[in-house]
C-alpha cells in the first residue's frame, strides 16, 4: 500500500450523476430520502487504478454515528499513508446519513434497497466496474468494509498491509464494544463468549465491520450476496470454498456500537441484546 491520501478531511473533489429516470420534489440533493424518487450520486473523479485501498460503508438511517466511522477510516489512510478510496452506501436512509457521510469526507452513493448485502455489493461494483489497476505480486488492489456505527483502529491498514504482504487473500478480524464507564456487567459477559472462540490469536467470529480482501478473490466468489443478514458470513464461506488464502486476526479491533437495537435482523446488535446482563 502506498501513495500519499489527500490531506485534510473535506468532501472529495467529484461530478453530481443525476439518475434522469427518477424524479424528486427535494430540493436538497445532500438530503435525499428514500422515500422521494431522486439520486444524487457523488463519484470521484479520480478512476480506480489511481486507489490503492476502497473501503464500502453500508449505512442505514446513522446520521448519528457515520461521521465518527468515516473520521476513523481516514485517519488510519493518513497514518498509512494509503490512496484511499471511502464510499458511504446510504441505503433507504429517511434521515440525514448521506448529507452527514459527505460532510466528513466520504463519497456517498445513494440507493433503495434496505438490505445490508446488496448495499456492500453495490458500492464495491459501482467502483469496481471502472477498472482495477493491475495487481503485482505482493500488491493486489485492497478491498475493505467497515459498519456506519463502528471506529476501525488508526493502525488499521498498516496490519492489513502485513498480512496481505504475507500472502493473505483475506483478512478477517474481531471487533470490541464501545467502553462503558463503571461496572459494565453486559460488557464482560460479552468479553468471556467472544474470548472462548479465540485460540492462540485464530478465530471464527465473523463481522462485516471488520473485513478485508484482495479485489481478485473479491470478484472471483461474485461478491457480496443480496442478503438482509449474514452476508458476511455469507462471502466468507464461499470465499473458504474458493480457496482463498485466509487469515483471521485479533491485532486490529474494530470498536463497534453497544446498541441493541440494530439496524439489520440477526445481526451484531441482536447478538449482543441476547447476551445474559
Amino acid at each position: 500500500m502506498e501513495g500519499p491520501l489527500p490531506s485534510g478531511n473535506s468532501p472529495p473533489q467529484g461530478r453530481a450523476i443525476w439518475d434522469t429516470s427518477i424524479r424528486s420534489k427535494a430540493s436538497d440533493p445532500g438530503d435525499v430520502p428514500w422515500r422521494t424518487r431522486l439520486r444524487l450520486n457523488l463519484v470521484s473523479t479520480s478512476p480506480a487504478k489511481d486507489v490503492d485501498v476502497l473501503v464500502v460503508i453500508p449505512a442505514h438511517n446513522e446520521a448519528d454515528t457515520v461521521a465518527a466511522a468515516v473520521t476513523a477510516v481516514i485517519a488510519a489512510g493518513h497514518h498509512a499513508d494509503v490512496a484511499l478510496r471511502l464510499l458511504v452506501v446510504a441505503d433507504a436512509c429517511t434521515d440525514h446519513t448521506a448529507r452527514v457521510a459527505r460532510s466528513a469526507g466520504a463519497e456517498v452513493l445513494v440507493i433503495d434497497s434496505n438490505n445490508v448485502g446488496t448495499a456492500r455489493a453495490v458500492g464495491f461494483t459501482h467502483v469496481l466496474s471502472e477498472g482495477t489497476p493491475e495487481p503485482g505480486p505482493r500488491h493486489p488492489f485492497w478491498l475493505a468494509t467497515t459498519d456506519a456505527d463502528s471506529h476501525v483502529p488508526l493502525d488499521w491498514f498498516q496490519k492489513q498491509a502485513t498480512y496481505r504482504d504475507l500472502g493473505a487473500d483475506v483478512v478477517i478480524g474481531t471487533v470490541c464494544l464501545a467502553p462503558e464507564p463503571g461496572a459494565d456487567p453486559l460488557g464482560k459477559a460479552w468479553a468471556d463468549d467472544y474470548r472462548a472462540k479465540i485460540t492462540a490469536g485464530v478465530h471464527d467470529h465473523i463481522h462485516g465491520a471488520n473485513l478485508a480482501f484482495t479485489a481478485a478473490a473479491y470478484s472471483a466468489v461474485g461478491g457480496f450476496g443480496d442478503l438482509a443478514a449474514d452476508e458476511d458470513v455469507d462471502l466468507v464461506a464461499r470465499l473458504r470454498a474458493s480457496r482463498a488464502h485466509i487469515m483471521t486476526v485479533t491485532d486490529m479491533p474494530v470498536m463497534t456500537s453497544r446498541r441493541t437495537a440494530g439496524r439489520v435482523p440477526r445481526g451484531f446488535a441482536r447478538t449482543l441484546g441476547a447476551m445474559p446482563a
